[in-house]
């Protein structure tokens, strides 16, 4: 579903486009522990792991480049999208947060990292990570056309709302704000269900569903995922009252169909904090929460976020 505007970008950020892939950066200091070896370079001054070497579309891997001797120019390719990439001589590592796109292609998607060593030797270093399909469902539906045929007005109206929050994927904020584990957005939430179903209504394909749905009573109280900033908070056509939070490194949470918020954009957020309230505002059918995730552009289950993410 079309998600809402994005606020103005804040003084201080940076940008870098990508398009189904997602990714955010992370700078490890010396000393810290290493990935596992699941893809390995074949130069070895240049090391290429990814965690895991495999991962099903919406799903998340953790790339790592590692080196032995100080180096500069540091570029980082995954598919045909280049990761900017930054390597002080004082820094080991460079990890990479890659986001597969709900709509990636299933398929090997190589990994290239180059760089030049201290005497201006080219380096590289290669790996392959494969996109597995996710064999999510397909629903087919017959409704009245008056009933998902938008008016001019709402069709204007969700093209403006699509297009400033395309902006906002691709603002990147260098600082992270999380070093907790991500949790689920509600207290005693039963099971998720509805990330990637696809919808043909009336013989015509519609985009999948972006988000993971939680039923939830009206007014339950809404939870951080993890700590963050407010990055919108706004009333969208199909999300209703919606509230985003951007964790930093091109991650961001969304939360939909609200009651109510309980911050405001700017305000700095805690993992757990009490951020909205359950709601069915928009194009719902009843009370109950979307959570969805963006890496960089890149629409991502969320409860991938869930799973352990070993970036230090």
């Amino acid at each position: 579903m079309p998600d809402g505007p994005p606020p103005l970008r804040a003084p201080g950020m940076s940008r870098c486009w990508a398009a189904g892939l997602g990714v955010a950066l992370l700078a490890v200091l010396p000393g810290l522990p290493h990935l596992p070896r699941l893809a390995f370079a074949d130069d070895l001054r240049l090391a290429v792991r990814l965690s895991p070497a495999e991962a099903r579309q919406g799903g998340v891997s953790v790339l790592s480049v590692k080196w032995s001797s100080p180096i500069r120019g540091l570029r980082v390719r995954v598919g045909d999208r280049e990761i900017p990439a930054l390597s002080p001589d004082e820094l080991t590592r460079w990890v990479v947060l890659i986001g597969i796109d709900l709509e990636q292609r299933p398929g090997p998607l190589a990994i290239r990292a180059e760089a030049v060593d201290g005497s201006g030797r080219p380096l590289t270093g290669r790996g392959t990570l494969r996109v597995l399909d996710g064999h999510y469902p397909v629903q087919r539906l017959t409704v009245p056309r008056p009933f998902v045929e938008l008016d001019t007005a709402s069709l204007e109206r969700v093209n403006r709302e699509k297009a400033l929050l395309d902006r906002l994927w691709e603002t990147l904020t260098p600082e992270r704000f999380w070093r907790d584990p991500f949790r689920v957005p509600l207290d005693g939430a039963g099971p998720a269900y509805g990330f990637g179903l696809r919808r043909i209504i009336n013989g015509e394909p519609r985009s999948p569903h972006t988000g993971a749905d939680f039923a939830a009573s009206p007014g339950a109280p809404v939870l951080a995922a993890n700590a963050g900033i407010v990055a919108l908070v706004a009333d969208h056509f199909f999300a209703g009252r919606s509230v985003i939070l951007d964790h930093g490194l091109g991650l961001y949470t969304m939360y939909f169909h609200l009651q109510e918020s309980l911050v405001q954009p700017g305000q700095r957020v805690e993992r757990g904090q009490a951020i909205a309230r359950v709601g069915s505002t928009g194009r719902a059918t009843g009370p109950h929460l979307h959570w969805g995730g963006r890496l960089y552009g890149a629409r991502i289950d969320p409860q991938e976020l869930l799973k352990p993410l070993p970036l230090e």
